[in-house]
């Protein structure tokens, strides 16, 4: 079977209908996927990280001890998909192979999203063999745009190349069905490589590259570059061919259009399906709300995590959720969307 480009389509919430219709009913089924960061620390200095604004005053690393509990927790709660992310980068922490070890054989599915820097012949290894996916961070298709998307010189740049095609040779060579993929983040800087990037990634053997648009954080006045960037994807997607896909998220490129970003639902309900632990222990409605105090569900260090899945702590902090500290485009949107159109109440339901 080839790579299955829907699996960055929102609609595929509703194949965990299970969940959502017990969420109808009013019961509070367990998270989906969650989001684990291992640690805070990170060897880039991507310049519009969302993770600066704590990551300065917050290198944590979970510990290893903790951090397996935390994991056989999930898998008790039934979590489905496990990804490990940031935060920080996470091949920065010095146990995150026993850890996705451990997560492989609880059978929870691993998504490991890395900036790619620290990969050798070993991590690959582990990876190809335990991940349903991984994604490689790049942003730029040459040194100088390297430099300034990620704030590392152009060694850096080469290395993480390198990096990619030893993961998509080893791949074959061990047969593995792990999904590769590279993610490149649009923005005014980024768009006249849009296509050398494409040509890169085919000649590098992944399954995918993905563009989604950049978050400029603008002193914390979240926006987008709003550049007509659609012929120049649609130039992209020509490189397409059978085992290598171009894609975008159609979706946020065409919200960006909308003043109030697609944002037509007046209750966050994505938030019961995708959860967000981070370096801290600590628990966030959301990954955008990682490291605000407002927006923190639970901590791990105190409590079990079905404890704080069913506490009343978690539901005062979703009630409260105020739209106005909300980033555009935020991960759960599109969710929202089908969720809220799903939620409330229509009238000749039986007439499609």
């Amino acid at each position: 079977m080839g790579f299955d480009v829907r699996q960055f389509s929102s609609d595929k919430i509703l194949k965990h209908i299970d969940r959502v219709d017990a969420w109808l009913k009013g019961e509070n089924p367990p998270p989906i996927t969650v989001e684990l960061d291992m640690t805070n620390v990170c060897n880039h200095r991507c310049p519009e990280c969302s993770g600066w604004y704590f990551r300065d005053r917050n290198g944590d690393f979970l510990p290893l001890d903790m951090a397996r509990d935390i994991v056989r927790q999930l898998a008790e709660a039934k979590v489905r998909g496990l990804i490990f992310t940031g935060g920080g980068e996470p091949l920065c922490h010095p146990d995150i192979i026993e850890i996705v070890r451990l997560a492989h054989g609880l059978k929870l599915d691993i998504g490991f999203i890395t900036n790619g820097t620290l990969i050798d012949k070993r991590i690959a290894g582990v990876l190809l063999e335990c991940c349903t996916w991984l994604r490689v961070s790049l942003d730029a298709a040459s040194k100088k745009t390297f430099k300034k998307l990620h704030g590392l010189d152009g060694k850096a740049f080469d290395k993480i190349v390198d990096n990619i095609l030893l993961l998509t040779k080893m791949k074959r060579s061990l047969n593995s069905k792990a999904t590769i993929g590279v993610g490149y983040l649009t923005s005014d800087h980024t768009k006249d490589e849009m296509h050398d990037m494409s040509v890169l990634c085919k000649r590098l053997g992944v399954d995918y590259l993905q563009f989604r648009p950049l978050q400029i954080h603008n002193n914390g006045k979240f926006e987008y570059h709003h550049a007509d960037i659609e012929e120049e994807i649609f130039r992209c997607l020509k490189e397409s061919h059978d085992g290598y896909k171009v894609l975008y998220s159609k979706h946020k490129y065409d919200m960006m259009k909308d003043k109030n970003y697609g944002r037509n639902y007046r209750k966050c309900f994505g938030h019961q399906f995708a959860a967000v632990i981070g370096a801290d222990a600590r628990m966030y409605v959301c990954c955008h709300m990682r490291g605000f105090g407002k927006y923190c569900i639970g901590d791990l260090k105190k409590d079990r995590f079905k404890e704080i899945w069913g506490s009343r702590r978690r539901q005062g902090v979703v009630d409260n959720i105020d739209f106005r500290d909300c980033v555009p485009l935020c991960r759960d949107n599109t969710f929202n969307q089908i969720l809220w159109n799903i939620k409330e109440p229509r009238e000749h339901i039986n007439f499609l």
